[in-house]
């Protein structure tokens, strides 16, 4: 047989997270045609693996690249991505996607996905399907599956209200959410700390889930809390953590529907937080021996990116402009912030801003809210709702103590160590501001760092959790496995040099060994750097 490509002598790590072996591949129009012993394939233009690792694409389960797909220089944003061995990314979590939308809830979505944007969308699209067909017009650098966001849809049927819908909404809820998974969405996502999903109650969420479930989707969620105190459970000091108590209800609702749940980004905020950890990890455990088609994701490292109105309650995001500016809730503001950062063991110097939203925010990015209040003149309450005010809650943080702190990772530890955690870099990744490392070093911090220097995990079951178990979990096809048919997505990395380089102070650094990244059969990176900007990813329906 005549290959396009031949991959020799290289170490296979299947995707499987059985033993590795050594085996040349073969690859022939996009796709693993052949897997032989090494020096056995031959023909066509070659890449010697020899003494490196050979592994299926990185699968990130958690992107939020959505509104940098449809942008004509999209290669230019995600090549940081790419470059760090992620071929197919899974898109519209939290809550977040650019369709379906009407005429009327275009400049709501636009608004919540603010921090997301790096350049002005058209909006030629209407329905979830013809956002995938103008997507997949117009090439994509990487493979894409999209979720359906549900604060989307709440946009498009009943804006950013804090009522419950009545049944009749309830019902056009439905109705686009079923339209959205037919279209080629492989499922739903929630962001339950957002607006407008914050504002959901059970019966909107069960009666959701079961239409997911009967589409045989995925429910992704952001829970409520991921603190063992909230402001979103009563009592607030009595009975179980409030992050447990999230989970619980989630398990519950998936438990009750039948729909499989993907619980998004499993951290635990504040060092006050961080003891809740096993009794969450046993919530899971325990529904999955029930049958509840349940796991969940994290990032490798202790901090994490999201808005500044995400540390806002619900009573505060309804009708936020008006309230952000009203003198008797921002004095009940105050008293909760400052009752919540004791409770949790987070502090405003452990909360960085990276981007403004707003040009006279611009200097301030990438100083923590004490350095901010410093040079505004006030206090960190004040510093942090002006800068809320000012971007209109659009501005990007980077918030510290997720799962740990710094080298103090116990809690990060116990979570990526467990067998139902799929590895994602729930990255924003823009020009604008300042980065996440997340964005340039998750998948080979997971596999130089977690696995090769502390041994949470053999390399095979890194690479297990980054390819074939996320894509198990979303219900993507022909991809994760180096298998005969599967496509030749593949990532060639040194085993003992991969590394990821990012500092604090330099969230922007190339990872190392990752030697080369193909899409499709096609090398795109190499060395850390995108070396060809040909769109040779696949839009991926359901």
């Amino acid at each position: 047989m005549d290959f396009d490509l031949v991959i020799s002598r290289g170490t296979i790590l299947d995707g499987s997270g059985q033993p590795r072996y050594v085996a040349d591949l073969g690859i022939q129009k996009g796709k693993v045609a052949a897997i032989a012993g090494p020096g056995a394939l031959a023909g066509g233009r070659a890449l010697d693996a020899s003494g490196l690792a050979v592994a299926p694409g990185f699968i990130d389960i958690h992107s939020h690249v959505d509104w940098l797909l449809a942008l004509p220089d999209h290669e230019d944003v995600l090549a940081p991505m790419v470059a760090q061995g992620i071929t197919t990314v899974v898109a519209g979590n939290c809550g977040h996607s650019p369709a379906p939308v009407t005429e009327a809830s275009i400049p709501l979505v636009e608004h919540s996905a603010e921090i997301l944007k790096d350049g002005a969308l058209a909006y030629r699209w209407r329905s979830m399907g013809e956002l995938l067909a103008a997507l997949e017009a117009g090439g994509l650098l990487v493979n894409a599956a999209l979720l359906v966001g549900h604060g989307t849809l709440r946009q498009a049927v009943m804006g950013n209200s804090a009522a419950p819908p009545s049944q009749e909404q309830l019902d056009a809820l439905c109705a686009l959410a079923r339209a959205s998974l037919r279209e080629g969405a492989f499922g739903l996502s929630a962001g339950l700390a957002y607006t407008p999903g914050v504002f959901a109650r059970r019966r909107e969420l069960l009666t959701l889930l079961r239409a997911v479930a009967d589409e045989g989707g995925v429910f992704t969620v952001h829970g409520r809390a991921y603190t063992w105190i909230s402001p979103f459970y009563r009592p607030l000091l009595l009975g179980p953590p409030h992050n447990l108590r999230s989970v619980r209800e989630l398990l519950g609702l998936a438990e009750e529907s039948g729909a499989k749940i993907q619980l998004s980004h499993q951290i635990f905020i504040g060092r006050r937080t961080w003891p809740t950890v096993p009794w969450v990890l046993r919530a899971i455990e325990r529904a999955v021996d029930r049958g509840v088609d349940a796991a969940f994701d994290a990032f490798p490292y202790t901090v994490g990116n999201t808005t500044v109105n995400a540390l806002f309650p619900a009573w505060v995001l309804d009708d936020f402009r008006a309230r952000i500016d009203d003198p008797a809730v921002l004095r009940r503001l105050r008293r909760e912030f400052a009752m919540f950062r004791r409770l949790l063991g987070l502090s405003y110097a452990d909360i960085r801003l990276l981007w403004g939203g707003a040009p006279e925010l611009a200097a301030l990015e990438g100083l923590d809210f004490e350095a901010i209040a410093g040079r505004l003149g006030g206090s960190e309450f004040d510093a942090y709702v002006h800068v809320a005010r000012v971007s209109d809650g659009k501005a990007r943080v980077l918030l510290n103590t997720y799962s740990g702190v710094d080298a103090h990772d116990e809690p990060l530890r116990a979570v990526l160590s467990h067998p139902l955690c799929a590895f994602e870099t729930d990255a924003i990744l823009t020009r604008r501001g300042q980065h996440n490392p997340a964005s340039f070093g998750t998948f080979p911090r997971v596999l130089g760092h977690y696995s090769r220097d502390v041994g949470l995990f053999r390399l095979e079951e890194a690479v297990r959790r980054m390819t074939s178990l996320p894509a198990e979990r979303i219900g993507l096809r022909d991809v994760g496995r180096i298998l005969p048919g599967h496509w030749a997505d593949l990532v060639v990395f040194d085993p003992a040099t991969v590394a990821d380089n990012t500092t604090p102070r330099r969230a922007a650094a190339p990872p190392s060994g990752i030697r080369a990244v193909l899409i499709t059969g096609e090398v795109v990176a190499q060395d850390g750097a995108l070396t060809s900007k040909t769109r040779q990813g696949r839009l991926l329906r359901r």
